[in-house]
């Protein structure tokens, strides 16, 4: 039953991302499947956050179609980093939950970046880039210290609803 609902979640992100024109706020654009990924990684054990990170990724290389498995690598690497992060610090501080988040967005578009860039991807070196990432990363930060609680009740809830639905059967 939770792996319906996560889907549904990642489902429902992967549809306001990729739809034109989605969340823009300034000229930017949040990354919510990484979100996602990163609150995950932040409430799982890093073995089922990584599972999380890399379908998502996934589910974003086949729409996207640019580099498959770029975004599913990305993905899987930033929930294995921010999970055994948020095994050691404590996650419940906002400031540590917007900072996990910051680097783990800005760390994963980087890693985007130079995996796209193996490819023969050519990417202009300029300054709007680096503040295009910057600004997405503390976008993402702000979006997370907001939505952080309302994504562990559903996490808490969907939990419940497969332990309900396994002893019932």
């Amino acid at each position: 039953m939770k792996h319906v609902g996560y889907g549904l979640i990642i489902l429902l992100a992967l549809a306001l991302q990729t739809t034109s024109p989605g969340l823009v706020f300034f000229g930017l654009r949040p990354d919510l499947l990484l979100l996602l990924t990163l609150f995950s990684a932040m409430l799982q054990e890093p073995g089922g956050a990584a599972v999380f990170g890399f379908v998502s990724g996934l589910l974003q290389d086949i729409l996207v179609g640019q580099f498959i498995g770029l975004y599913a690598g990305t993905y899987l690497l930033m929930a294995i980093l921010v999970g055994f992060l948020a095994k050691r610090l404590y996650k419940e501080n906002l400031l540590v939950r917007f900072f996990a988040i910051v680097l783990g967005t800005i760390l994963g578009q980087i890693l985007y970046l130079l995996g796209a860039a193996s490819f023969g991807f050519s990417s202009p070196e300029s300054w709007s880039l680096v503040f295009g990432i910057l600004g997405t990363g503390l976008f993402n930060g702000t979006i997370g210290v907001l939505f952080y609680r309302p994504f562990v009740s559903i996490n808490q809830r969907l939990i419940y609803l497969d332990e309900l639905l396994k002893r019932t059967g």
